[in-house]
């Protein structure tokens, strides 16, 4: 850790979870579990100093954190996500709605949920939706979608009521986000109490979007795009605020994987998606764009080779070195998209496989470096305790959770 500043930022500690997002207005509506909070982005603008006249990025947009946090500061922000539904998630955060055209299509929309008229027939899901919704739940939540389909409305109006639908789904689906995989459990709620729920995410939403700030700038936007290989055709951005996956074998494409089958994706489609996510789980295998200038870090080689003498899954010894390689690739779109003096924060967090602790921060700014960034610091945020699998066989190893701050030179 000598070749870097290191400052203690204890905190921050909650900050760099989801947590405090449950309770904010419009952050709320739709929560990625592994997430940050809004705090750590209004602290990093305040620290910059950044105004109105800067433009800030998160290639890695997942819920619309940063984004929703830069407009609630009235900095303009871009986000880009590959997964269709953080994109939605986050267009209909950052959205301006008029609150009499939204409860004007609301009271339409209800008047036109009638349980009854469910028949329980749904479009051609794949096999996890099923599983996830049975009976008349899927039937139901696929009649609530085709009503929405249905309404005379623009896209983005339509995409405020399907976030509300995703939530609502949360709800009753039998497979649950439990840390990186999927869990099955057993709801017993009927169908004919979908109405209410969904009336309640709805109302929540309609009470934010009337108590927030009235804004018409366009000034906020998120687009599915590859953090490795960003559409912007030059340095355009003046701060990067955003969180790449950790390389925790989540597989997010499993996570979600009922909302995106149900709303966007078929089965092959939702593996090709976790096949070109960022090489931070076994089962990804991207395509990447050329790469030039990469030098695997001394300390990770030394990683990789303790590793194989403990690992037996190839996978994982492909995912330790394609992850590294990946975040060289997002650097160096980041400082290519940059301005000159732009600041750049990273927030990532070491992991552990067999006993041995990988360094992420330390590695991400030494790869950032390579990439042509300077890394000004490592802020670290608080220290994290290991799966109860690694610590009932190599005891408690508290792994740390960091933000690097770079600076475009």
């Amino acid at each position: 850790m000598a070749r870097f500043a290191v400052e203690e930022r204890k905190d921050w500690r909650w900050w760099v979870t989801s947590k405090p997002l449950a309770g904010k207005p419009i952050h709320r509506w739709y929560v990625f579990p592994h997430s940050f909070a809004s705090e750590i982005v209004h602290a990093l603008v305040e620290d910059w100093g950044l105004t109105s006249n800067d433009h800030v990025l998160d290639p890695f947009v997942g819920a619309g954190t940063t984004l929703l946090a830069a407009k609630e500061k009235g900095i303009p922000a871009t986000g880009y996500d590959l997964s269709p539904l953080a994109v939605l998630a986050t267009r209909v955060k950052v959205a301006n709605y008029p609150i009499a055209r939204l409860r004007e299509l609301w009271s339409r929309l209800q008047s036109g949920i009638d349980p009854a008229q469910w028949d329980g027939v749904a479009r051609d899901y794949p096999d996890l939706v099923h599983k996830a919704l049975p009976g008349r739940l899927l039937g139901a939540f696929d009649a609530l979608d085709r009503a929405i389909a249905d309404l005379n409305a623009t896209e983005m109006e339509r995409d405020f009521f399907r976030l509300a639908l995703l939530s609502t789904i949360r709800e009753y689906s039998r497979a649950v986000a439990t840390g990186g995989w999927l869990r099955w459990v057993d709801r017993r709620r009927s169908a004919a109490t979908i109405p209410a729920a969904f009336s309640k995410h709805v109302e929540l939403m309609l009470e934010d979007v009337d108590a927030g700030p009235r804004c018409h700038s366009p000034s906020w936007r998120a687009d599915q795009a590859d953090a490795r290989s960003l559409p912007d055709g030059g340095p355009t951005y003046t701060a990067v605020i955003t969180s790449p996956p950790y390389p925790n074998r989540h597989d997010y494409t499993r996570v979600f994987g009922v909302e995106l089958m149900f709303g966007f994706m078929d089965w092959e489609q939702t593996r090709q998606l976790r096949y070109q996510t960022l090489h931070s789980h076994p089962e990804a295998r991207p395509q990447r764009p050329p790469v030039n200038g990469y030098h695997r870090p001394s300390r990770l080689a030394r990683a990789v080779t303790t590793l194989r003498n403990r690992e037996k899954d190839p996978r994982v010894l492909e995912m330790v070195e394609g992850y590294f390689l990946d975040l060289y690739l997002v650097l160096r779109e980041v400082r290519r998209v940059c301005k000159n003096g732009a600041k750049v924060a990273f927030i990532v967090g070491n992991v552990h496989y067999r006993g041995l602790q990988i360094a992420v921060d330390e590695l991400t700014a030494e790869i950032g470096e390579q990439a042509g960034l300077e890394c000004e610091k490592l802020l670290v945020a608080r220290f994290r305790g290991n799966s109860a699998q690694q610590m009932g066989r190599y005891g408690r190893r508290p792994s740390r959770e960091s933000v690097v701050v770079f600076r475009r030179p």
